[in-house]
């Protein structure tokens, strides 16, 4: 009897072992998934059916945690952090990918020792491609308010836009109202167009009001950011005015009256080199239809020439406007 007891206490000690692993192992009643409001307003089906997928299976590390988040560039990140403390975070260009995604990071088989689970699940992970690991002290999206994985937008390899665009402008005692359009293309960031205007100017105290003509070329670079995108750009431009917009008198002449000399035609300032600086804040960047808002600078010479008449048009050294437009392009 004492011999039997005594071949039994190994196995009863290898029993208790077992149901002492298996207590100390944690309880988790499903997987937890969170979505930013990106995500929610984009995909609320998706969210629901990856909730109750996930909740039905019971192949799937129950105690995970998933944050899903949808960025401006039709991306979707997903973040998987294990009991163990381990994580991954995956991009998915469509949203059918992001199902088998979790799977694949969730995924441990039944029936196999910790050491083979834990080996399958690591084999499991590394066969998705494009893993990236999550940084030490980095916590995935837990809300609705949490941080975004990409706070800035990848620059567009190659794109063009076109915009109409007005406001006024305001320097020495004149003020312009004007209405242009602007073509760019976009190369990596780099921004490179044309831009044309008319303006209406008007001086502060009195005088006609004159029609100039604007021309420039630009050259700038675009940053982009998760709302928005600043465009800063500078380049030459070619401007004329004139008095356009005067009225002219009518003169009648006697028979053997001599007949007055032509009153002379409106003066104009010829074309002056300018220097056209801008920044402007473009919202919705990835939207084919987008809106922008910013300011203008423009300084060169007031005349063509160095000594002109009196009755000659200028332009101001320098002004500074507002511009308000809309653009339609590639996203």
């Amino acid at each position: 009897m004492t011999t039997r007891c005594r071949a039994l206490a190994p196995a009863l000690a290898a029993l208790l072992a077992t149901f002492a692993a298996r207590a100390a192992e944690p309880v988790c009643a499903a997987i937890m998934v969170d979505a930013d409001s990106g995500f929610v307003s984009r995909f609320p089906e998706l969210l629901e059916r990856i909730r109750s997928d996930l909740a039905a299976r019971s192949d799937l590390d129950a105690c995970a945690r998933v944050a899903l988040h949808a960025s401006h560039a039709d991306s979707i990140y997903v973040s998987v952090t294990l009991a163990d403390g381990r994580s991954a975070t995956r991009p998915a260009q469509r949203h059918e990918d992001v199902l088998p995604t979790l799977q694949a990071l969730l995924l441990v088989p039944h029936e196999q020792p910790p050491v083979e689970a834990a080996l399958a699940r690591k084999a499991a992970v590394a066969s998705a491609p494009a893993i990236r690991p999550v940084p030490t002290g980095t916590q995935p999206l837990a809300s609705d308010r949490a941080t975004p994985l990409t706070p800035n937008l990848a620059s567009r390899t190659l794109g063009f836009e076109l915009s109409l665009m007005g406001g006024p402008r305001m320097g020495e005692g004149q003020l312009a109202l004007g209405l242009g359009a602007l073509s760019l293309l976009e190369v990596h960031g780099w921004l490179i167009g044309f831009q044309g205007r008319v303006d209406r100017y008007q001086t502060l105290l009195d005088g006609d009001a004159e029609l100039a003509l604007e021309l420039a070329a630009l050259a700038g670079r675009r940053l982009h950011f998760r709302h928005f995108a600043l465009d800063l750009n500078a380049g030459p431009a070619v401007a004329m005015k004139g008095l356009a917009m005067s009225r002219g008198d009518v003169r009648v002449v006697e028979p053997g009256v001599q007949r007055p000399p032509e009153p002379p035609e409106d003066p104009s300032t010829g074309p002056v080199p300018r220097l056209l600086l801008s920044a402007r804040a473009g919202f919705s960047p990835r939207s084919v239809l987008r809106s922008f808002a910013g300011i203008e600078a423009s300084l060169g010479p007031a005349h063509a020439e160095e000594k002109p008449s009196p009755d000659t048009s200028h332009f101001p050294v320098f002004t500074l406007g507002l511009v308000l437009g809309g653009t339609v392009g590639t996203r």
